[in-house]
């Protein structure tokens, strides 16, 4: 009888095993980054991987995410993002907590969008929600947190990063009293980064409003250049929606000004968010020689209402994975792989932990060459054995060995 075929033990299109050193630099920038959320008075939520499928409503988040059903026939999604399962956590568990609410996560998301494009089907993201806030220095709470963030990591921000903000309520409210007609075909092309698209749109109407229709998307520039803002005034004109929009953004400049310098900050007016809940002011952070943003976030003041509670909101999210692509080099710390299977050794170990020197012990008895192989496939720097009075220490690769007091291998060990 023919055997059948063993089945592959391999990971699902999309996702992959994450092995050291990146999965513990991947760990490490968590650490980091929720660190500086806590210092900013953010508190961490867990949310279920698994929500039903009612709770995501836009379209294009439900076609990307992963499907499945429970044992009652119920359609459930794997989080395909975080910022909906918090506002349902933030309606549901916290309406009897006065607001406003100031929640964090790092958590993974799960999209079929992309798979075997280069693109993964699983990462993680991490960010903040504020939920219960309108004011404009909320939102630039959250960038400034943002800018932290990148910069605390290491990146400085108008030469590693940049962060390009913009006011989703402007060109809408421009298309709401210009061009209602067209408004969702181009709301949606440029959604898309779809310029070519809008400026087909924009040839079905008349000579004046086409021209404003393809230029606003095109006002760019650095924040801290006035012209920007004074040219988009041009176009708001007697548009009470679109100048309420860019008095709201020129609000938000005035608090990140107050904060800090507004360097690496660029203002696009063709840029309105990715998803259909942002209402205000949203943004994307590109990091240098990356073609795909590392982070994005924005104001939503409509999503809460689904889940019956009218909250203002605004929050970004991070992707963890991309971000780590970014960073700059840095040196691991120190591991020493300590050999022996004696007691002697096993008191070592915990004497050198004792003096916060990293430790692996490896509870075998081999023999020095050998010992050293071992050390470089875990990136350790040192290998040690149990010595009279001490430790034989030597460096993995090259060097000679000598005898220190447990007490005395920090210094050496750790620069």
């Amino acid at each position: 009888m023919r055997e059948k075929t063993p089945r592959k033990f391999s990971t699902t299109p999309g996702t992959r095993d994450v092995l050291p050193p990146e999965s513990t630099r991947l760990l490490d920038a968590q650490a980091r980054v929720l660190a500086r959320f806590r210092l900013h008075g953010f508190r961490e939520v867990i949310t279920p991987a698994l929500e039903y499928s009612e709770v995501i409503e836009e379209p294009k988040l439900r076609d990307s995410a992963f499907k499945l059903f429970d044992p009652d026939n119920q359609m459930l999604l794997l989080r395909p993002e975080v910022t909906t399962p918090v506002a349902r956590l933030v309606a549901q568990r916290l309406r009897n907590s006065p607001p406003p609410y100031k929640l964090s996560y790092s958590l993974p998301v799960y999209r079929r969008a992309g798979v075997g494009r280069g693109q993964s089907a699983e990462f993680r993201q991490a960010g903040v929600e504020a939920v219960g806030s309108a004011s404009p220095g909320e939102d630039a709470g959250t960038i400034a947190l943002l800018v932290d963030v990148l910069r605390t990591l290491g990146l400085r921000p108008g030469t590693d990063f940049a962060l390009v903000l913009g006011q989703a309520a402007f060109y809408r409210g421009y298309l709401k009293g210009a061009a209602p007609g067209v408004a969702p075909d181009v709301l949606a092309a440029l959604a898309d980064k779809d310029l070519v698209r809008v400026d087909e749109i924009s040839r079905t109407l008349q000579p004046e409003v086409a021209a404003s229709i393809r230029e606003i998307p095109r006002l760019v520039g650095p924040a801290a250049d006035g012209s920007v803002l004074e040219r988009a005034a041009g176009y708001a004109g007697r548009n009470e929606e679109a100048a309420a929009a860019l008095e709201n953004l020129r609000l938000i400049l005035d608090h990140l000004q107050a904060i800090g310098p507004l360097d690496g900050v660029m203002l696009d007016f063709g840029l309105i968010g990715r998803h259909d809940y942002y209402t205000g002011a949203v943004y994307e952070v590109y990091a240098s020689g990356l073609g795909f943003t590392v982070a994005n976030g924005g104001r939503y003041d409509n999503l809460l209402r689904r889940f019956g509670e009218p909250l203002p909101a605004t929050g970004f999210a991070i992707s963890l994975e991309r971000l780590v692509s970014a960073l700059p080099e840095r040196r691991a710390d120190p591991l020493v792989v300590l050999v022996g299977a004696s007691v002697e050794a096993t008191r070592a170990a915990s004497e050198l932990r004792d003096s916060h020197v990293p430790v692996l012990h490896l509870a075998e008895d081999l023999p020095p060459a050998q010992a050293a192989d071992y050390a470089r496939s875990v990136d350790a720097d040192w290998v040690c054995y149990p010595a009279p009075g001490g430790v034989k220490l030597a460096p993995a690769v090259g060097g000679e060995a000598e005898i220190l007091a447990p007490g005395a291998v920090a210094g050496r060990v750790i620069s």
